[in-house]
């Protein structure tokens, strides 16, 4: 970047940043009136945004900033550098002209050459100057390829605002060589225009390559800064200091003096020459003073036109970018809490579906749903309407179902009132619920009044060592079994029961029955969908329970197969055969309350 522009963006940084705006604090605020504060010209006061300001400005003002390398390549081109080619041989010849006269012949001939034109100072530097002529055309076109590059390029990406670095570098250097040479040869129109050639010349020779930041997008205080530099160069420091001389004074003397003499009465018709004598008529005025003054002064003020349109341009489109670049950091700020919304949304959604079914019916049913992505209107709540597609079901071995049923429990329903009912129940569940929380292998399938089912090795998982389940009872992480994770539940389940006193201040009991056997997993209905199992063995579980004992579990003949054993912690009580309805007898087992390591 140019002077003024570095020593605000790098020198003056510490000093400039004011605030840490964000677009992220709060989905209203980003979408009221709140906008980040701003210094004149400067930018943003928050400087990490102003950083970002020109990243965006250099990639949304690709086509422009292309737009005006080539327009000051095709400028330069045909103006400044076709017409000092116009004269080459001109010069060559005037060149050798100059090296063949002696030195008194040569330093007359520099006197008889006019002030202001260049060869009178630099007579053997001819091919020099033409050097510098393409040299400034191969700096425009190496600008030009840069930015091609660093656009096109991903190398370059994170280095693409270097390209306000060295844009307004180039046209600096173009104002600094284009001042040197208009400060040397500012003449070459005297013969055309008059003393006033050198606005002329200065318009269509040297300034217009500068047209091209019409087209260009640049920071506004960047063109501000080549507008001041401009103003200096070309309109103070080298009309004011040059070997020819105070260029604004020859415009001011040649319009005072007057070029010709036209109101002299005598070189008028008779008519005309009477009605000014008789002072009918005033005297003509100056035709020719007055065409040469505003010949003279109109560029100039159109100069000036031009300078101040440049700066209130550059001021706009700074404004429109910046308004742009505030509204494209709001969108994305709103999209992006839209998705943190959608991904939150989502979440809950798994969260919930996982909750009701096992993780591989859940993951299952996540998998046919990634067809169908969640969106910004749907919620958690439309959870009972999903699509299920095809039916969820499964054949599980060797799972042990486990029933809870609450003793006396109807009795003490009538009694109360059904809040109280309500919250007792919340209470007992929980506690159910976080005992089944400690252990892999088990899953609530579901309440049913005051009835509570678990299943015990429906993902067929296996641990390592039956020793760790035995030395830590209260963990039920560690079980050897499905059938045994079962009874560790079973067991904790009537502990916690005990410390609980029901609505009527009763002590809680319960009463629970487990059998192991095949069961069918299935998900059923959409609306509200549930997991059920199905089989003979949820029927068993569940006339285990009902024909149980309270306060004490009750289990079958296959359970306690895979229960007991030489090394089992368990103590049973055989209870014999004990009639179960639409089962006829079955041999039972409950389990001893003074068994080694009860509660």
């Amino acid at each position: 970047m140019v002077f003024l522009d570095v020593l605000v963006n790098y020198g003056c940084r510490r000093w400039l940043h004011k605030e840490d705006y964000s677009f992220d604090e709060g989905g209203d605020k980003t979408r009221s009136s709140s906008r980040p504060s701003q210094y004149p010209l400067l930018g943003f006061k928050d400087r990490h945004l102003e950083d970002d300001y020109l990243e965006y400005l250099v990639v949304a003002s690709r086509a422009r900033i292309i737009l005006g390398y080539v327009t000051v390549i095709l400028l330069y081109a045909s103006g400044p550098l076709a017409i000092d080619w116009g004269y080459y041989d001109l010069m060559m010849w005037r060149e050798q002209l100059y090296g063949i006269l002696s030195d008194e012949q040569k330093e007359d001939y520099k006197e008889s050459l006019p002030q202001g034109f260049w060869f009178r100072y630099f007579p053997t530097s001819t091919s020099i100057v033409y050097v510098f002529l393409c040299l400034v055309l191969v700096m425009f076109i190496l600008g030009l390829v840069a930015v091609v590059c660093m656009y096109q390029m991903k190398r370059f990406e994170k280095y693409r605002t270097w390209i306000f670095n060295f844009t307004p570098a180039i046209y600096l250097l173009y104002m600094a060589f284009a001042g040197v040479a208009f400060a040397y040869n500012n003449r070459g129109y005297n013969d055309f225009f008059g003393p006033g050639g050198w606005v002329i010349m200065l318009i269509f020779q040297y300034v217009s390559p500068l047209a091209s930041l019409f087209f260009i997008s640049l920071p506004a205080l960047v063109m501000f800064e080549l507008m001041i530099v401009f103003v200096l160069v070309f309109l103070v420091i080298v009309p004011l200091c040059n070997p020819a001389g105070n260029l604004w004074n020859l415009i001011g003397e040649a319009t005072n003096s007057g070029l010709v003499d036209v109101g002299n009465a005598s070189e008028m018709p008779a008519y005309i020459s009477e009605a000014i004598e008789t002072g009918l008529l005033s005297p003509k005025p100056d035709e020719e003073n007055l065409r040469y003054t505003f010949g003279i002064t109109s560029p100039i003020i159109l100069l000036c036109v031009l300078v101040v349109c440049v700066l209130v341009v550059s001021v706009i489109v700074d404004i429109t970018n910046r308004q742009s670049f505030i509204n494209k950091k709001i969108i994305e700020a709103l999209t992006k809490q839209r998705e943190k919304t959608l991904l939150q949304q989502k979440e809950d959604h798994e969260n919930l579906i996982h909750s009701i079914f096992p993780p591989a019916v859940a993951k299952s049913l996540i998998r046919r749903q990634t067809q169908q992505p969640l969106t910004v209107s749907q919620s958690v709540q439309d959870f009972g309407c999903m699509s299920l597609g095809k039916s969820v079901a499964q054949m599980h071995q060797e799972v042990t179902i486990l029933f809870t049923d609450i003793v006396g429990f109807t009795s003490m329903s009538q009694t109360v009132a059904p809040q109280q009912v309500m919250e007792f129940l919340h209470k007992l569940f929980v506690r159910f619920d976080d005992l089944v929380g400690r252990d892999s292998l088990l899953w609530k399938v579901e309440t049913i009044g005051d009835a509570f089912m678990v299943a015990s090795g429906l993902e067929g998982v296996r641990t390592k060592s039956r020793a760790s389940a035995i030395s830590n009872p209260s963990s039920i992480g560690f079980s050897l079994c499905p059938a045994t994770a079962a009874v560790l539940f079973g067991k904790s389940a009537l502990a916690e029961a005990r410390t609980l006193t029901m609505p009527n201040s009763m002590q809680c009991q319960i009463r629970a029955g487990v059998h192991t056997g095949d069961v069918c997993s299935g998900v059923v209905g959409t609306r509200m969908p549930r997991y059920c199992l199905f089989g003979d063995t949820v029927n068993t579980a569940s006339r285990m329970e009902s024909s149980g004992v309270p306060g004490r579990m009750q289990i079958s003949e296959a359970t306690h197969a895979l229960v007991c054993g030489d090394d089992s912690d368990f103590c049973w009580d055989e209870r014999g055969y004990v009639e179960v309805k639409g089962k006829g007898k079955m041999k039972t087992y409950l389990l001893r309350e003074s068994e080694r390591g009860a509660d």
